[in-house]
């Protein structure tokens, strides 16, 4: 399992509120959540800084940390397919996924990229995109300005939030249902972004 740089805090008494920790791969999403949580007000999300951008990283960088943290936080890592394409690439979903799954650790996946949950602000059927470059310039036909990185796009797209929440649990159903023997990390496209936004919901209740 790779090392993990995370430094485990000191343990809060018992009786305290569970806090949300996520750990992404990119800047943009880092950004992105860290604005959401500051909008609806929640103390009680950590964006992570995380020190890795690979899937299985990512997650061996979290199961870390819940090492070190109370047993009633949470545990959310955030990533991208990217190019699903490649054999390696989709091992190294599974067995993510895998170590994930054995130790309560939650994801929040896209594919093939961030951009196609921005998509879905917009759209109720993205297109399969094979490189994220396509999913960015299809967004930026809705958004003529978007570059990989904007660190302001939850400023920009704020106002058609509920209706990318219902498309991308709509794709998600969809893609469910219709492979049902797939894993999720080989949908293509497909987001669990919401499910995110709606644990931190839930910690600010």
């Amino acid at each position: 399992m790779p090392q993990s740089n995370f430094i485990p805090r000191r343990k809060r008494s018992r009786g305290v509120n569970s806090v949300l920790h996520i750990f992404c791969e990119g800047a943009t999403e880092e950004a992105y959540f860290e604005a959401y949580k500051r909008k609806i007000h929640c103390v009680a999300v950590v964006i992570e800084h995380s020190h890795h951008g690979d899937p299985k990283g990512l997650v061996a960088e979290a199961i870390k940390a819940k090492e070190g943290s109370p047993a009633n936080d949470i545990f959310w890592v955030v990533y991208d397919a990217e190019e699903l394409s490649q054999r390696n690439k989709l091992q190294s979903h599974a067995e993510a996924f895998q170590a994930a799954n054995r130790n309560g650790i939650n994801i929040a996946f896209s594919a093939i990229c961030f951009e196609v949950w921005l998509l879905l602000h917009f759209i109720p059927n993205p297109s399969m995109f094979l490189q994220p470059s396509k999913a960015v310039k299809e967004l930026q036909k809705y958004i003529k300005n978007y570059k990989k990185g904007d660190l302001n796009i939850l400023t920009t797209l704020q106002d058609k939030l509920p209706t990318a929440r219902v498309n991308a649990a709509s794709l998600a159903q969809r893609q469910q249902g219709n492979h049902p023997a797939v894993p999720m990390y080989e949908f293509n496209p497909y987001t669990t972004v919401h499910l995110l936004l709606d644990a931190i919901d839930g910690m600010s209740k």
